[in-house]
């Protein structure tokens, strides 16, 4: 079969090393396509394949050395680093097969390779991403008014820069009537307002940026703003405010709030969509003597709100927020509900250090005259050790739900919310999303009957084997918006893994696991890159090209708890060679500035001899989404690396398939439970938006 027509590019130019980069300019130019190929015919009668942005780049840190105008007259084999870099195989078009073109194009230095036939070329195949460019990214090369050139085109085209710029708009919050520079006075009611503006008022306490996407066929979107509060009363229930496509909201959402005391208070204004969370904005204001500030410091934390166009719908969110002393939750969706528990993160630390320990003891635990480790030495457990482990894991999942929320320090509200939690968990199904700072709870396994009842114990009522659980760490910049993984021209994935695990224990788990990528590879819509050190690890996180899409980590994993020192620093993955890569070495030799374009979903297997605190996921987490991850998937506690192994292989079955990751977790922890009488599942947890899914889906 010859290569498919449907997988060449045909936007190209054809040209020889010896055209100047005017030239080059010109002729794309009157292609009226920014993102024409451009392909070069190189003395030796390969080809390089190239793109406007590549060609800027290259000029851009050479510029310095040619002055302009002369730098248009330059050809392209004199540009530094331009040709080499971006050599392409040629092949004619019914001598490949698809799939084998596909390969080689993602292996070619420069990602592509050059499809003839009957030695004309007709077509580009892409096998790498490249970043796009647009016309305004040229100005630099074009002398005004000069005929021909992409600055005298860009009207005449339809092209992110030829469109007028988009019109830029702010969330103002302002307390209607009353200067900001002046504290609140007690035993005043005070409206506080939010609408969307053209401008930033000066007389708002807060202007945060309104970059909401629309969609085609959208001309209006509904936000509801929640306010919460433990220092001002909130007389207003939530409101909604509805913002059109351009210019200003359509009124306001207005709340009456009244300080409940002197000083500092906070006001924290929940933004949300279809019960989804999207931001939270946080106003501290003054309350006291005239003189004093009114407006102490205002925060926005969470998605930008371009990200709210791609959100679904969710039953219950629960944005949980580190006060110092405790943590507020605010609950949102169908019912809502506010309660500071007074839990600090110590003693969150020790509360769930004490269900891991129960969870390693599941993990560890024998049966019979020779102690056989049935979870380690087998997918399928017998019904009289799962009956065993249910009611262990039961009892300390209900154990730490009451603890959390009916805990001897825990007030009304706390019980509340509790108590609506519950009732909404045995009633439906639900979407659970949790927001958090510094709050990671294992909640799949929270216990959620009305007690716990050891010889009446339902599997319903684990969180995690009916609800889909998304955990998302609450922090400023969230930089990935969509919950979409590109796979065109080709899905980039690197498997980091300790080989040291089949010698260790006489198993074949990372070899088969390396044959199974292998397989998936050889469709050619998958490029698998293998890491076995630390060192390497380190390098492509360091790395600013590096484009993993899904970061997979099958190794040990070790981190400590609170008291024994180290911190989050102290979270290490061990890889081949006892290779350990600390947290701490990688904000030092890798850190989070240097971002990873490829925004990949960072898997981390933790399989045998490892200690998983909470620390660890609120190490690891935000260090790689402040790197543009879009998120991670972990474990609450070491995993046999048996089943860590068939975890992974069903997970990316369906992952690679297109499924979303809340599905696929709800149904693989079924899958394995119901299936094969193995909990095991519930000890995996999403730190990442559980609609995201590879588009489109790998024909495998």
């Amino acid at each position: 079969m010859p290569i498919a027509e449907s997988e060449l590019d045909r936007d190209f130019i054809v040209v020889d090393d010896q055209a100047t980069v005017r030239q080059v300019r010109d002729r794309v130019a009157a292609t009226g396509n920014d993102w024409t190929y451009v392909v070069v015919w190189l003395v030796d009668g390969q080809c390089a394949v190239l793109c406007l942005s590549e060609i800027v780049e290259a000029l851009q840190k050479w510029r310095g050395e040619v002055p302009q105008p002369e730098v248009l007259d330059v050809t392209l084999r004199d540009v530094p680093g331009l040709l080499a870099p971006r050599a392409a195989d040629v092949v004619e078009q019914a001598g490949m097969e698809t799939r084998q073109a596909k390969q080689l194009a993602r292996r070619a230095p420069g990602g592509r390779l050059v499809v003839l036939a009957g030695g004309q070329v007709v077509g580009v195949l892409v096998g790498r991403r490249v970043r796009k460019i647009t016309f305004v990214d040229l100005d630099w090369l074009c002398e005004p008014a000069e005929p021909g050139t992409l600055t005298d085109l860009v009207p005449k085209r339809v092209s992110p820069s030829a469109q007028a710029e988009p019109e830029k708009r702010w969330i103002n919050a302002e307390v209607q009537d009353h200067d900001p520079a002046e504290p609140l006075q007690m035993g005043k009611v005070y409206t506080l307002a939010f609408d969307v503006d053209t401008e930033a008022r000066e007389t708002a306490l807060a202007a945060a940026s309104f970059g909401y996407r629309f969609r085609p066929d959208e001309q209006l979107v509904t936000l509801t703003i929640q306010l919460e509060s433990d220092d001002f009363e909130i007389y207003t229930e939530p409101q909604k405010l509805r913002v059109p496509r351009t210019g200003r909201s359509k009124g306001k959402a207005r709340f009456d709030v009244e300080p409940k005391h002197e000083g500092a208070g906070v006001i924290n204004a929940l933004f949300l969509k279809e019960g989804n969370f999207v931001q939270l904005m946080t106003l501290k204001l003054r309350t006291g003597l005239p003189g004093q500030a009114g407006l102490v410091a205002a925060e926005t934390l969470g998605r930008p709100m371009d990200a709210a166009f791609a959100i679904q719908p969710r039953d219950v969110n629960l944005t949980i927020l580190n006060t110092g002393t405790g943590f507020q939750v605010i609950m949102s969706g169908a019912v809502g509900a506010m309660a500071t528990l007074p839990i600090t993160l110590l003693q969150l630390d020790q509360m769930i250090a004490q269900v891991r320990l129960e969870l390693l003891r599941i993990v560890h635990l024998g049966v019979g005259s020779d102690r056989t480790r049935v979870y380690q030495v087998g997918i399928d457990v017998p019904p009289e050790v799962n009956q065993r482990a249910l009611q262990r894991l039961a009892r300390e999942g209900f154990r730490l739900y009451q603890r959390i929320f009916y805990g001897p320090a825990a007030d009304a509200q706390a019980n509340l919310l509790g108590d609506r939690l519950r009732e909404m968990a045995q009633r439906d199904t639900l979407k659970i999303q949790v927001f958090s700072q510094q709050f990671t709870l294992p909640w799949g396994i929270l216990y959620v009957a009305d007690e716990y009842d050891p010889d009446h114990i339902d599997p319903e009522m684990f969180l995690g084997l009916k609800h889909i659980i998304e955990h998302i760490p609450l922090q400023p910049g969230m930089r990935v918006i969509d919950n979409t993984i590109d796979s065109r021209p080709g899905l980039d994935v690197s498997i980091n893994v300790n080989a040291d695990i089949d010698r260790q224990m006489g198993v074949s788990f990372v070899a088969d696991q390396r044959r199974y990528w292998e397989k998936i590879s050889q469709c050619g819509d998958v490029e698998v890159i293998e890491r076995e050190n630390g060192d390497e690890v380190t390098r492509a996180l360091d790395d600013t090209s590096t484009s993993d899409q899904v970061l997979y980590f099958y190794c040990h994993a070790i981190s400590r708890s609170l008291e024994e020192g180290g911190g989050p620093d102290a979270s290490t993955l061990v890889l081949s060679g006892d290779q350990r890569v600390t947290l701490g070495d990688l904000n030092v030799f890798a850190p989070p500035k240097k971002t990873l374009p490829g925004a990949p979903l960072v898997f981390i297997n933790a399989c045998e001899s490892a200690e998983l605190s909470p620390l660890f996921y609120d190490g690891f987490v935000p260090y790689f989404m402040a790197k543009g991850a879009r998120g991670v998937i972990g474990t609450e506690c070491e995993t046999p690396a048996l089943f860590a192994a068939e975890w992974a292989r069903r997970f990316f079955d369906q992952f690679l398939a297109g499924a979303p990751l809340g599905e696929i977790f709800l149904g693989l922890r079924r899958e394995f439970y119901y299936g094969h009488g193995n909990l095991l599942g519930l000890l995996y947890a999403l730190y990442v938006d559980g609609d995201t899914q590879v588009v489109p889906a790998i024909e495998l």
